[in-house]
């Protein structure tokens, strides 16, 4: 046999049941090449033979060299890089966001890697896509750096997939960074993996670790949440979150470790400063599963502000194009479970920010307060300490099992009619009625407990029926008592308390007695004066204004109103025409004393 004649290079393997792009691509040449099917490219995953000369697994470019004269031509076989197929193009559902979905040999399972590479990441020199490439185990020749992105760049395989650049749902598929459920012509494309959606230790072993929240609310509370991500767009829901404070050592983080073991190691975890600095990555990585968000405290007031608002909302910035047109921002569905010692708008507050109303009934703040920390049953251990060391052991050796499986059954379901939104109202009605704030509030402790009851059902935890709704009821009735007995309106008391905090921060600066003299007062932001035994403060419009800044006026007027700290008010006017120095002017007056009792 001659080097000439064709050999046929061994096929590749690819473990899994998506037959579509199982071995390469369905028409891909794994002959060595004869002299009149040069130049070409060839994959061989196995070491090859011809004429004694050893040809070892690899990317080749197989070229030739005219010979003089009457000589034939000399064959020539490069080397390129370690074995990798280009299996299909992928595109997004607007024809554009071109890719090539590439596969290559782990050298150290022998298992096939897949990667979607974005066709832009070609558009400089490469070494964004060599050091991509690398990462994955893939090795080159260093000495013809551009000899695989040669390679990829002159491959047009058949097959056309769809791209999805982020995870989650894509009509009534589930695409993951390293797989889809429910589809076989879709596939996650991004310029690197930087989320750790991994897989380690045994589904039996994760058991061991749930079967630990049964009599622990605030623990299965946080493990039903890791499955609350899914049904977001089922259920129409554009996103939401708990945050989960308490002091340092009363096991929140714990109760996160073992939730984000639903998904991943502990690489799945990221923290508030990090997220902040790739917010759009880390929406489209962790779109309608969990974002796990650790440590509050280290991001700064104005950064959590921002990224808080962003998460949940699901919109990133627009960007321009070079030619000055917006383009498309980035979309995602995010469910947040986050830990601190402060709550979410106690962080917000040390920058002097105040937290909206519509954040504080989408990122709950709920306060750890079990009986050890986090845990209230420490199922025979001797303290709860040797117990979330034995919860975040476990989630250490056994994680990425749960979350697929539990996709897996919902996308059975939903096929099969599963009407989620019935399910949902059927636990909304076990909670207490309340305002529409605590309605809104409700409805996402509702959620976990249907992701909780419904893991329950399909085996994927180890839980009785109605533990995970009975959980995520006693969440709710923290989140409440924390806002205060009265139940009051969130964003009403947040303008109380930031009239009430402008008073103690400008009382004596910007303010003057209204019956003393005319002296200049910089930045006067009202008077004050003295009723029977206290202090009435004295607002000009503006100054009002101020105290209120980021609020409705007129609904920062009924708060305080409906608060009974509008003192002196007419039935017809907020307002009440006063003699100041200065001469007469409609000031609000504030009664300071009826602000404090809304906090």
């Amino acid at each position: 046999m001659t080097r000439q004649q064709k050999l046929a290079a061994t096929p590749h393997r690819i473990p899994g049941n998506d037959a579509a792009i199982a071995a390469g691509p369905a028409d891909a040449e794994t002959n060595y090449p004869a002299l009149d099917m040069r130049p070409c490219w060839r994959a061989y995953s196995d070491w090859q033979e011809i004429e004694g000369v050893t040809l070892k697994p690899g990317v080749y470019y197989h070229g030739m060299k005219l010979g003089k004269a009457d000589e034939p031509p000399e064959l020539l076989d490069k080397w390129i890089c370690s074995p990798m197929w280009v299996t299909a193009v992928t595109r997004n559902r607007e024809d554009g966001g071109y890719g090539r979905l590439l596969e290559m040999l782990s050298p150290s399972t022998g298992r096939i890697k897949r990667w979607a590479m974005p066709m832009a990441m070609l558009a400089g020199d490469g070494n964004e896509v060599r050091a991509e490439l690398l990462s994955e185990g893939v090795t080159f020749d260093l000495r013809n750096r551009g000899g695989i992105t040669d390679y990829i760049i002159n491959q047009h395989p058949k097959l056309t997939m769809r791209a999805a650049s982020v995870t989650g749902w894509h009509d009534d598929a589930f695409v993951l960074p390293d797989g889809v459920i429910g589809a076989d012509d879709i596939w996650f494309q991004a310029s690197g993996r930087t989320a750790s959606y991994a897989v380690a230790g045994t589904f039996e072993g994760w058991g061991t670790l749930a079967a630990l929240a049964a009599g622990n609310p605030m623990l299965m509370f946080a493990m039903s949440a890791a499955f609350a991500g899914p049904l977001l767009h089922p259920l129409n829901i554009d996103g939401g979150g708990a945050h989960l404070f308490g002091d340092s050592s009363s096991g929140k983080t714990t109760a996160l470790t073992a939730s984000i073991s639903a998904w991943g190691g502990t690489q799945f975890k990221r923290t508030w400063r990090a997220t902040a600095n790739g917010l759009e990555g880390a929406g489209a990585m962790h779109s309608d599963t969990l974002l796990a968000l650790d440590e509050i405290g280290e991001i700064d007031p104005r950064s959590l502000y921002e990224s808080a608002y962003a998460l949940i909302n699901g919109v990133g910035k627009t960007r321009a194009n070079r030619s000055g047109e917006a383009r498309q921002a980035a979309r995602w569905r995010a469910f947040l479970l986050s830990t601190g010692e402060l709550t979410v708008g106690a962080r917000m507050a040390a920058g002097g920010i105040e937290a909206k109303a519509g954040q504080a009934v989408r990122i709950l703040d709920v306060p750890v307060s079990g009986k050890h920390g986090i845990f209230d049953d420490l199922h025979g251990r001797a303290s709860g300490g040797v117990l979330s060391d034995e919860v975040r052991n476990l989630a250490a050796n056994h994680y990425g099992h749960a979350g697929p499986r539990f996709i897996k059954h919902l996308v059975a379901k939903l096929r099969g009619g599963l009407r989620l939104s019935d399910s949902l109202d059927w636990i909304i009605k076990r909670f207490p009625e309340g305002s529409d704030q605590e309605r809104r509030a409700a409805r996402t402790f509702a959620l976990c407990a249907l992701a909780g009851e419904l893991s329950a059902s399909w085996a994927v935890t180890p839980w009785e029926k109605d533990t995970p709704t009975a959980a995520a009821l006693h969440a709710f009735n923290l989140w409440r008592g924390q806002r205060g007995a009265s139940g009051s309106n969130s964003e009403h008391a947040a303008i109380l308390r930031a009239v009430a905090d402008f008073i103690d921060r400008h009382g004596d600066s910007r303010f003057s007695n209204i019956e003393g003299s005319a002296d200049a007062v910089r930045d006067r932001a009202g008077y004050w004066k003295k009723d029977s035994e206290r202090r009435l403060y004295l607002f000009t419009s503006g100054g009002l204004r101020e105290a209120t800044k980021g609020y409705d006026f007129h609904r920062a007027l009924k708060a305080i109103d409906d608060a009974g700290a509008l003192a002196g008010k007419s039935k017809k006017e907020d307002a009440k025409p006063t003699n100041t120095p200065e001469g007469k002017k409609r000031l609000y007056h504030i009664d300071p004393l009826q602000l404090d009792g809304v906090s």
